[in-house]
């Protein structure tokens, strides 16, 4: 009999442990509890899905164009990404120097489209708006907006992954489908002649038969008066990624519970 309640409230805190990851903002559509063999694919954002404000104010800083602003951008979030992923789980990048991985890009690129969907489940669609207000200095925000909406990938050509899987033996893929960096004027403060600007970032997590297993936004804030793009890359896009790659582990490798002695 004890034994039994033992195993009981055992599962009753794993159960628990794995919802405790899930926050408004994002979708889960997957039990928690799958085991991975294969690699993890990050599929960074197409060059025309970068949104940004601030690049005039790093043009004066560095003298960086505006394309090399957005590939390191679009680097950086890759690299972050595969920094907190590569702990749990063989990550493929397709920044590598190969002609042939630039090609296999464009094919993922020609086989996926974008929707833009509710962040919120449709259920909560009725429910009252409100939002988490993002804290400056680069620690991450979660929208929590059940009007939010963005960019979800949509697969038109579901062989792609199947291709991907044989080719590079990745089994979940981690799209990031937009890159947003705007300023929030509303926040300005005339005492420091300051106002705080956020990062959002759109993503989808899918498994190897196309099924979307986490999707929403992550969004990071910090000060108008930064302006060096390795410092912004340090407080907004670590943060970002590390909530990213959490979301991905509450689903795919959940933490174990810790055993009672």
């Amino acid at each position: 009999m004890i034994s039994i309640k033992k195993y009981f409230f055992l599962f009753v805190f794993v159960f628990f442990s794995a919802i405790s990851f899930a926050q408004e903002g994002t979708r889960n559509t997957e039990t928690p509890g799958k085991t991975v063999s294969g690699k993890i694919c990050l599929v960074p954002f197409e060059p025309k899905l970068y949104m940004s404000e601030i690049d005039k104010k790093i043009n004066e800083q560095t003298k960086w164009n505006w394309e090399t602003i957005r590939e390191n951008f679009r680097y950086q979030l890759d690299v972050q990404l595969k920094l907190k992923l590569k702990s749990t789980h063989s990550v493929l990048s397709f920044y590598a120097d190969s002609a042939k991985m630039s090609k296999d890009l464009d094919y993922v690129y020609n086989s996926t489209g974008l929707s833009y969907d509710p962040v919120g489940k449709p259920t909560e669609a009725k429910t009252e708006s409100k939002t988490k207000t993002g804290i400056s200095n680069g620690q991450i925000a979660v929208e929590q907006n059940s009007d939010k909406k963005f960019m979800n990938t949509k697969l038109t050509n579901v062989e792609v992954l199947s291709y991907l899987n044989k080719k590079y033996s990745s089994e979940y893929f981690v799209f990031i489908n937009q890159l947003d960096i705007k300023n929030d004027m509303n926040s300005y403060d005339i005492n420091t002649d300051t106002y705080q600007r956020e990062i959002t970032v759109h993503y989808s997590i899918l498994d190897i038969t196309g099924k979307t297993i986490n999707a929403g936004i992550a969004t990071s804030r910090f000060s108008s008066k930064e302006n060096n793009p390795k410092k912004i890359v340090s407080l907004c896009f670590s943060p970002i990624a590390t909530y990213i790659a959490a979301k991905y582990t509450a689903i795919v490798n959940p933490k174990p519970a810790p055993q009672k002695n």
